[in-house]
Formats: structure tokens, sequence, C-alpha cells
């Protein structure tokens, strides 16, 4: 768990947008620990979460019932990358004020006025590989146990065809290596970003304009692109709702491949909190041989992702195929409803109470299972009540499904 932060004293910034070109101004108050990030206008408030973006083009919007706010991307990177959990940001105008270009405004303004407050945050510290791809660019992570970010960019371009720069992020790197990069351009593009209705509100004094001959204003870093790149990444990265524990390594990343990233980790992904052998044996009355789960990596309101070590020794191996041996897909089956078992219980309390089979439907199998597999057991719940449990369910091996099906227990009490 970590500490929740949120800032001392309501701040103002205003200025132009971006890319309207219009004036704006916020207010960022401090919230109690639990609100997360919150952006209003006017009635209407928007969760930071990748679940309301609506564009993803050169910028982030977010909307909600009708209202945009447009360019979040540099704000929220500076309370990301600070470790701010909670704040309410009140909106006055289309689009966050760009300042100079960059984060720096925002985060020096934060990093003075820090304050830690009471309760914690589960940080998504991830515990399988994830990957996203698509058209070129590439947003891959690792496990780790700190936030490092690898990030390349290439371009077909006399002056900068590449760029690579790696850090690990903690809120003194932040501020000094990142937070000042500015947002970039290259010049035979702006007049089309005009005619698409972007940068509107760019300049020499809030982006980083790049000619096939150089900078054409002052660089704050050699590399200051490949730098904005990790603070767009880091902005994007705070719409999964917490903080991130692992190695991305980011290639030609963009707002549309960053927000897909998240998803995926917030939907699909293994981010804890971690519930070990001793605790699954506390849940659930399973024991060897029929115990086929050996830690949850994942689990939260809706889901829940375990494991399952597929070794020669495992006793079914002795009479299912023993000169060629496949996991029994009825024991795969079964995995997957003890992952849901267990996350069951964990939330909604399990003394006395047992899970009984009521229904399988939809179950697919679709390559074997064989010793040295590493089972990923995946559970969604669609519906429950005190007596119910519906979920759906997979097992992944090497990222390729395995089976899947659709689960119904009846919750027993055995009292």
């Amino acid at each position: 768990m970590r500490g929740r932060f949120t800032i001392k004293k309501s701040l103002n910034f205003e200025g132009i947008g971006l890319h309207t070109g219009k004036p704006s101004r916020i207010t960022v108050h401090p919230a109690q620990g639990g609100e997360g990030i919150v952006f209003r206008k006017g009635d209407v408030e928007i969760p930071a979460r990748y679940e309301f973006v609506s564009q993803t083009s050169r910028r982030t919007v977010l909307e909600k019932d009708g209202v945009r706010i447009e360019t979040v991307e540099h704000l929220l990177s500076a309370m990301y990358g600070l470790g701010i959990t909670d704040a309410l940001v009140e909106v006055e105008g289309e689009e966050i004020p760009a300042m100079d270009g960059s984060s720096l405004p925002f985060a020096e303004a934060f990093y003075e006025n820090l304050v830690k407050q009471e309760g914690e945050i589960q940080p998504y510290r991830l515990m399988l590989p994830e990957k996203v791809e698509k058209d070129g660019r590439r947003v891959e992570a690792f496990p780790s146990d700190e936030l490092t970010v690898s990030t390349a960019i290439r371009y077909q371009h006399p002056f900068i065809p590449s760029q690579f720069l790696e850090l690990t992020i903690t809120p003194e790197t932040y501020l000094r290596e990142i937070a000042p990069a500015r947002t970039y351009a290259f010049e035979e593009e702006v007049e089309e970003l005009r005619k698409r209705g972007l940068a509107a509100g760019g300049s020499l004094e809030n982006a980083l304009v790049i000619s096939k001959n150089g900078y054409m204003n002052e660089p704050r870093f050699p590399d200051e692109p490949v730098r904005h790149k990790i603070l767009d990444l880091l902005g994007d990265l705070a719409l999964l709702g917490r903080p991130f524990v692992g190695r991305i390594m980011a290639l030609a990343p963009g707002h549309e491949i960053h927000v897909e990233f998240v998803r995926k980790l917030a939907e699909e992904g293994a981010g804890g909190p971690v519930v070990e052998l001793d605790e699954i044996k506390r849940l659930i009355p399973h024991r060897y041989p029929f115990l086929l789960v050996d830690r949850i990596i994942h689990m939260d309101e809706k889901r829940a992702v375990g494991i399952k070590q597929v070794t020669a020794n495992e006793e079914f191996f002795q009479g299912h195929f023993p000169h060629y041996p496949v996991m029994p897909g009825v024991l795969i089956v079964e995995a997957i409803a003890q992952v849901g078992a267990v996350a069951f219980f964990k939330k909604f309390g399990g003394d006395g109470k047992m899970a009984f089979f009521a229904g399988i439907d939809e179950v697919r199998f679709k390559r074997q299972v064989k010793p040295g597999d590493t089972l990923v057991l995946h559970i969604r719940l669609l519906r429950k009540s005190s007596r119910m449990v519906k979920m759906e369910g997979k097992a992944v091996v090497q990222g390729q499904p395995v089976a899947s099906g659709i689960f119904t227990a009846i919750i027993a009490d055995i009292r």
C-alpha cells in the first residue's frame, strides 16, 4: 500500500488553450483521501479515468454528459509524477491552460504544497507482462519493483530521426528531468494541424518547434521531444486511477495507444492485490490434490486473476494420458471456478459457506495444457445475490486462450 497525497491549498492557473487558443482558467482544490482526481465543469464532474476519454488526437480529451475538457494530460502528468492521488480540478473554459507547454508550472506549485493525508491506496503492481501494439506503435510493460519508463521515438526527419531515454520515475526525477519538457511540433505540420482545428494556441512561447535544420527556439534539453513523450505517457497513465509499479517500454507512443494500454491493464491485466496460498486455503476448503490455484495476483470489484503452475508431478498425469501428459479439461474448468470462489469469499465473506456448481455453459477448449505451462486464470463477475453467483471465466497460457465458459454457483450455508 502507498500513502495518499493532495495539496495544502487551492491553486489557480490561467492562460490559453494549446489547441483551442481560447482563454481558460482552472482551480485545483485539495480533496479527501479516496476521492481520486476529478474534473468539474459547471455541474458535471468527470473522474480522471480512461472510461471518460473521448478523443486522443494530439491530446487527451475527457467527456461526460456532453461536457468536454480538452488536453488534460500535462496537468495529470504533474499530479501523477509527484504522487498526488486526490484533487478536484475546477475548469472554466474548454481546455486546460497550456502555460509554457510543459508540466513545470503545475509541478512546481504542487511540489511546494504536497501534503500526505489519511488513508492508503493500492498500487497497480504489474504481475504479468502486458503489451499493446498498433500501426508500428507499441507499449509493453513488465513486472518491476519501481516505475521505470523507456521510450523511443522515430521520424522520417533529417534533424530528429530518433531519440531514446530511460528513467526511473520519482517525484524528484520527474520534477527535474520530465516536467520541463515542452510539447513539440514540426514546422512543416503546423499549418495542417491548424486546418484540423488543433494548435490554434500554439506558439514559440509554449511549444518547441522543429525545422529540418534544427530547433527553432531554445531547447531545454537536447532530447526534449522524447522527454515530453514520457510526460504525456505519465499523464495518460494517471487515467488508471492508481499508482503503477512496473517497467514500461514504449516505441513511437501517442495518446491513443497510451489509453488503450491503460484500458488493457484495467480490464484484462493483473496488478494486485495478491492473495497467497495460506489465505486461499482459509477461504476455500480444497486441498491436495484438488487445490488448483497457487496464487491470486489481481482482485478488484469485478475481476480476479489467479495462477496455477502445472508440473510433471501433478497426480492426475499418472492416469490421464501418462505417455502424453495433458491436463484434463474438467480440471482447467475447476481451476477457473476456484479463482472465482476465492474472489467471492474474500470480498463477501465465506465463513461457514461453500460454493457448488449450479451450471456450466458455453465451455470451449482451445489448446492442450502440458507440464511446464503456467495457467493464468481470469474470472469476471456477471451477477450475484446472497445465494448465487454467475461468472465469466477463461484460462490462458502464454497469452493464448486455453478454455473459457460461463459458471453459475450456489452459495450454501454448511454450518
